[in-house]
């Protein structure tokens, strides 16, 4: 059995560690978000013609703005994964080095936590596979020429979007909710220690 110091010092550790792991998780939700509605916007301003395209009659901006953007959130569902499972980790040890279970906010962080944890799991394993086989359908018809397939696709992939917006929302939504818990938390615990 670890002793009270050893305790104390793991509980830190991983309170400083829950902390970074969700505010990082909830930047990634963020700027994929602010990558999004910046860079269609810039380049329909834009307006270019993609030489790897050129026999796709389609909008050029929006095949142009979406291969960015899909890089983006390729890479915050992998922020998103990774900082959330280390979130859940360090709730884990939270809880054996001596978070008191029958707290309020230990239930708020807890349910807010298993909330993120679950619209993650949704979008990156239910609505991700299916919106990516769009995407990549909707690239290789234009990439062949085959406008009309590619408009198919692309609108398959915008009916989605409106379901991944909200997603994203509520996963960010929860992260935040689940820090300021965590955050008041922390703060409490060190200000009275003996509980």
């Amino acid at each position: 059995m670890a002793s009270s110091a050893t305790r104390a010092v793991l509980g830190k550790l991983g309170e400083s560690a829950h902390l970074l792991a969700l505010a990082v998780w909830f930047g990634a939700v963020a700027m994929s978000a602010v990558v999004a509605a910046t860079v269609f916007p810039t380049m329909r301003t834009l307006d270019p013609t993609l030489g790897a395209y050129p026999d796709f009659t389609g909008d050029h901006a929006n095949l142009a703005a979406g291969h960015v953007a899909a890089r983006v959130f390729l890479i915050a569902d992998a922020v998103q994964l990774g900082a959330g499972t280390l979130a859940l980790g360090t709730m884990v040890v939270l809880i054996l080095v001596g978070l008191p279970i029958r707290r309020w906010s230990t239930g708020i962080r807890l349910s807010m936590l298993g909330a993120a944890l679950a619209g993650t799991s949704f979008h990156l394993l239910i609505l991700g596979p299916g919106m990516q086989h769009n995407l990549d359908g909707y690239w290789r018809s234009a990439a062949a020429g085959d406008s009309a397939r590619a408009e198919s696709y692309r609108q398959a992939f915008a009916d989605e979007h409106p379901t991944a917006s909200r997603s994203l929302a509520f996963i960010g939504g929860t992260v935040l909710a689940t820090f300021a818990a965590s955050s008041w938390s922390a703060q409490r615990r060190r200000s009275e220690p003996s509980e």
